[in-house]
């Protein structure tokens, strides 16, 4: 009478239906012992879950008296060996969830009422685990949203500082973590750079700077190439790598996010103590990868911005010191009855290192020079300023070998043990007369081409490069300009321009157009060379700088 009164009790359409309105798998678990307490009486029983395929599972609760079994006991199929009568599958469909085990026959009646809170309470149960996981996923996607909805405001930051401070902020509130830490590359995308701490939330950061792994190096040098995850203290007291010396004792479990994405490394985040459960953390880890490609997106964004910045920085920069040297070239011609005066200087970059001036004295002697910087570019450039000051304060007043040994022992100070040097053909022309004194460091072959018998000469090079060797002495050619004369004085980057063949300019090609061009203007001779030097190389640009000085006597 007993078992029949309970069915009515527990068993009927509404009492069944109570088991799927429950929202946790202990109320659940609660309620269906309290059914089975008025359904079996005092019959010992035991609800075991997990997979009974290998008899294994872990007891959830434990009903009546003599019950041999404990809750939250892990068992077998030998832990308490009732007949198979007394054992009752808990399924969802073919899905098999666990057991019921009994502790004695049950009568007919009750045990097909047993039969449909079983099958009921299978299905609530896989209802509860759908729910959760279904909860789950739209935490997830919110989640997944919520940092969406913060990457584009971020994505609009120009500040670092604000963007790495929210970026940890977000992530620590995500991973429900104590403290955290924010690690970014010196340079971003460059791995060997290193690590600085950028943010530090919840702990103090020295404490952080501490951090040592246990070969001694700093702790997120270690960390730097590791995947998403989060690691808990072993048996040994070590975690994550840290020294034991230096693991604080309230320390239990770190996540570890790299910042990585499309190959590009932009540093490590570290969160101190996250909450959760294994499942809830493992849900957790896709949320940190995508985190960590947002996140490093973020800061090789505002890297590629820096970067961008710093070249506008100095192409600006580039562009005023190429007005300024362009401006230190002579707009003008000497103001010469007896001499034409015909020059240019391209540079191969913005700015070049080549030099080619000429002035006049009080007395009315000319003082002209053609000089090449080693290399080409800023330092080039900067070398060749100073000595543009040096030999215009010193021309006038010394013989062509004797500035050539001053400039010599200037320049050999100022580069030091750098390796670069000056090339530089100097000349001087007396305007009565036209006596002429030329020295050559190192130059190119000076050429002069003679009306009277329409062959040109070549004058070589007197002593060394300026800036090989602080003693060096030279020496230098002296003669004359006759009526119809012209001095031809350029940089190896005529000569040595190279064709799409390979073949160089030389100077065969240009001591011809010299002589072709010499009868008629000095101009005439210049032009000619630029333009047989475009049409020779097939382009306008030249991979070296191109200096041309052509001075021609009436």
């Amino acid at each position: 009478m007993t078992h029949a009164t309970a069915k009515v009790r527990f068993g009927d359409a509404r009492t069944l239906a109570a088991l799927h309105v429950c929202r946790t798998q202990d109320e659940l678990e609660q309620r269906f012992a309290a059914g089975l307490k008025s359904l079996l009486g005092d019959m010992p029983a035991a609800l075991c879950l997990g997979d009974r395929n290998d008899g294994a599972g872990t007891v959830r609760l434990v009903v009546g008296r003599g019950c041999p079994l404990e809750p939250l006991q892990e068992v077998d199929a030998t832990s308490w060996p009732e007949a198979a009568q007394h054992r009752r599958p808990i399924r969802y469909r073919n899905l098999v969830l666990g057991e019921l085990l009994l502790g004695a026959e049950v009568e007919p009646g009750v045990d097909s009422t047993l039969g449909d809170v079983l099958e009921h309470f299978g299905t609530a149960l896989v209802n509860l685990v759908l729910n959760a996981e279904s909860r789950q996923a739209t935490d997830d996607y919110c989640a997944s949203l919520q940092a969406l909805q913060e990457g584009i405001v971020l994505f609009q930051e120009q500040d670092k500082e604000a963007v790495t401070a929210r970026l940890l902020d977000l992530v620590k509130s995500m991973m429900e973590a104590t403290a955290g830490a924010l690690f970014v590359l010196r340079e971003v995308g460059v791995p060997s750079s290193g690590l600085q701490l950028e943010q530090v939330l919840g702990i103090p950061e020295a404490l952080v700077e501490n951090f040592r792994s246990k070969d001694g190096q700093p702790w997120p040098e270690h960390l730097l190439d590791w995947q998403a995850q989060v690691v808990e203290r072993d048996d040994d007291g070590d975690i994550a790598g840290l020294a034991g010396d230096s693991v604080p004792p309230i320390l239990e479990r770190v996540a570890v996010l790299p910042l990585r994405y499309h190959g590009v490394q932009a540093g490590v985040c570290v969160l101190f103590n996250p909450l959760g459960d294994g499942r809830q953390t493992r849900n957790n880890i896709g949320r940190l990868q995508s985190f960590g490609q947002l996140a490093a997106a973020l800061l090789h964004r505002l890297e590629l911005e820096r970067v961008s910045q710093e070249s506008v920085s100095i192409q600006r920069e580039l562009q005023l010191a190429e007005t300024i040297q362009q401006r230190l070239v002579p707009s003008e011609a000497l103001p010469s009855q007896r001499f034409q005066f015909a020059w240019r200087s391209i540079a191969a970059k913005s700015i070049g290192g080549d030099y080619v001036d000429f002035l006049q004295s009080d007395l009315g002697d000319i003082y002209a020079i053609i000089a090449d910087a080693s290399g080409h570019g800023i330092n080039s450039a900067l070398l060749m300023t100073s000595f543009r000051a040096n030999y215009r304060g010193n021309a006038p007043w010394l013989e062509p070998m004797d500035l050539a040994a001053s400039l010599n022992g200037e320049i050999a100070h100022e580069v030091g043990p750098t390796g670069m040097f000056i090339t530089s053909a100097m000349a001087r022309i007396e305007p009565d007369g036209g006596a002429l004194s030329l020295c050559s460091a190192g130059h190119n072959p000076t050429m002069i081409y003679r009306a009277a018998t329409g062959e040109i000469e070549r004058v070589e090079s007197h002593g060394p490069p300026m800036g090989f060797l602080a003693g060096a002495t030279y020496e230098q050619y002296d003669g004359r300009l006759e009526s119809g004369d012209v001095l031809l004085l350029y940089t190896d980057g005529v000569t040595e321009a190279v064709s799409a063949t390979g073949e160089m300019f030389g100077e065969e090609r240009l001591a011809a157009l010299l002589a072709a061009e010499a009868p008629t203007s000095a101009q005439a001779v210049l032009d000619a060379a630029l333009s047989q030097l475009v049409a020779f190389t097939g382009c306008e640009c030249h991979d070296d700088d191109v200096s041309i000085l052509v001075i021609r006597a009436r």
